[in-house]
């Protein structure tokens, strides 16, 4: 999950990162095509939808495409926009300008939200942790825990449930913190 977290945050700030080049390169004058190509060699999100347009094809089809992928769902509001660029002859620049900034807001709300759930996922890790201070505990006072939980068929009956207990609180507290996050 963690992988996946962070793959998805990296996408998100790249798919940010290629819509302001894109939305920059457009301010200054460039021509919507060339911007997309000259913005696909800083912005590698961007690659498919620049080889597809150097070929011929719709960019906004390969843009559609790449949002597919993990954290990358905002190339679907760029291709939108280049949709309705293209549909009615406007300004891309508007279009994709406020994509861009959208985009930029929903990355920024992201990072917060993530921010805040890092407590959450904090106690999950520390929770995975009090067996063990509770083994040392048991060694503080002087008992000898680890031989009752290995040594008799109630020791084996209190590790399992423990085992059990401590890893579907660890697992429950990452599932309660994802779906806080909206992901």
């Amino acid at each position: 999950r963690r992988a996946r977290r962070r793959a998805r945050a990296r996408g998100r700030t790249e798919v940010v990162r290629a819509g302001e080049l894109v939305a920059g390169l457009l301010r200054v004058g460039r021509v919507p095509s060339a911007a997309l190509v000259e913005a696909a060699a800083d912005a590698p999100v961007l690659r498919e939808a620049a080889a597809e347009l150097r070929a011929g094809g719709e960019a906004a089809a390969a843009l559609r495409r790449s949002a597919a992928e993990e954290g990358s769902g905002g190339l679907g509001d760029l291709a939108a926009a280049w949709d309705v660029a293209l549909r009615t002859g406007g300004s891309l620049t508007g279009a994709v300008d406020a994509a861009a900034a959208r985009l930029a807001a929903d990355d920024d709300v992201a990072r917060v939200v993530d921010a805040e759930l890092a407590a959450a996922r904090l106690g999950g890790r520390v929770m995975a942790l009090l067996p063990a201070v509770g083994v040392a505990l048991g060694y503080g006072f002087g008992g000898d825990p680890l031989a009752f939980l290995t040594a008799s068929p109630l020791g084996w009956a209190c590790l399992d449930v423990g085992v059990a207990l401590a890893c579907a609180g660890v697992w429950w507290i990452d599932v309660v913190a994802e779906r806080a996050g909206g992901r």
